[in-house]
C-alpha cells in the first residue's frame, strides 16, 4: 500500500518522503476466500481441522474444554483460527511459527470495552492430523449456534507480508517521531493522507492484519485507546462486515507464548 502513496506523494510532500520510508511497518494481510457454509452445528465443515479458517469448526483434541463466556457461561462463538506455519516471518514479532492459535468471542459482548472474560484464545503448539484424537462431533453447540450472532459462514485464509506506514494510527500515538521542521508540513500531509486513503480504501483494504496498527474509524480511536501491547489481531469479520475485534499482546507474553493475558475489545459500526 505504501509503494502507491509514495509513487502518488504530490511534489510539495517530497521532504517527508525519507520519513515515510524509514517508518515503513510489516504486518501480515488475512486473504479470506469463502467455501461454504454451517447450516446447523451437527453440518460437516469442508475445511480440515488444522487448516486457517474464520468460521466452521475449529481444531480442538479431545482433551480440551471448548472455550465459555467467563460471565454468562454460554459456549462461545469461534471467530477464526491461524495454523501457524502458514506464516510469513516477521523480524521482531514473535508470532509461533507451529502449532494452532485461535480466536473465541462471547455472544453478547459490550462494546468499545475492555473484555477479557468474554474472549478466549486457545494456544495448540503441536498439532495432530489423527482425526481419532479430535472432536469431530460439534452437536453440543446446537443450541449456542442458533443465535443470530453465530457466524456460519466458513472461510479458508492466506497470507501475506506487507508494510505500511499507518501514519494515521502512529500520529495519534506519537510514534513518528516527527522532526520540528517537519511538523507543520505532516499536518498538511494529515488531511492528504486522510482524502488518499478514502479514495483509495486503503482502510478497509488493511482491515483484516496480525501486527501493524488499527485502522481509525468511527470511534475506534476511542475504544482502544487504552489498550497495552500491540496489535496482535484485527478482524473485521467478512460476513458480518460491521463487526469489529481486536486483541492486544505485550511483546513479553508473545515471546513466551502466553495468551493469558491479552487485552480484547470489540466494536460494531
Amino acid at each position: 500500500m505504501t509503494d502507491n502513496i509514495l509513487r502518488d506523494l504530490p511534489p510539495e510532500f517530497a521532504p517527508l518522503r525519507s520519513l515515510l520510508e524509514t517508518n515503513l511497518l510489516p504486518y501480515i494481510k488475512i486473504i479470506t476466500d469463502e467455501v461454504g457454509y454451517l447450516d446447523s452445528a451437527e453440518d460437516t465443515d469442508p475445511l480440515e481441522p488444522w487448516q486457517s479458517k474464520i468460521g466452521g469448526h475449529p481444531y480442538l483434541p479431545k482433551d480440551t474444554s471448548y472455550p465459555v463466556d467467563g460471565e454468562t457461561g454460554e459456549m462461545m462463538m469461534f471467530l477464526m483460527q491461524v495454523n501457524c506455519a502458514d506464516l510469513p516471518i516477521i523480524d521482531g514479532f514473535a508470532l509461533p511459527r507451529q502449532g494452532i492459535l485461535q480466536f473465541y468471542s462471547g455472544l453478547n459482548v459490550p462494546m468499545c470495552e475492555l473484555s477479557p472474560e468474554q474472549h478466549h484464545i486457545l494456544y495448540f503448539p503441536e498439532i495432530s492430523q489423527d482425526k481419532n484424537n479430535l472432536v469431530t462431533d460439534f452437536s453440543f453447540l446446537a443450541s449456542t449456534s442458533e443465535q443470530l450472532e453465530w457466524y456460519r459462514d466458513i472461510y479458508a485464509l492466506r497470507f501475506v507480508l506487507q508494510q505500511d506506514v499507518f501514519w494515521q494510527a502512529r500520529s495519534l500515538y506519537d510514534s513518528l517521531n516527527i522532526p520540528e521542521e517537519l511538523t507543520a508540513l505532516s499536518r498538511e500531509f494529515d488531511e492528504w493522507i486522510w482524502n488518499y486513503e478514502q479514495e483509495n480504501n486503503l482502510v478497509e483494504q488493511r482491515g483484516n492484519k496480525l501486527g501493524g496498527y488499527v485502522e481509525l474509524h468511527s470511534y475506534v480511536d476511542e475504544t482502544i485507546e487504552g489498550a497495552k501491547g500491540r496489535l496482535l489481531l484485527e478482524l473485521n469479520h467478512p460476513s458480518e462486515v460491521d463487526d469489529n475485534f481486536y486483541f492486544f499482546v505485550e511483546d513479553c507474553d508473545l515471546i513466551n507464548l502466553d495468551f493469558s493475558k491479552v487485552e480484547s475489545y470489540f466494536f460494531r459500526q
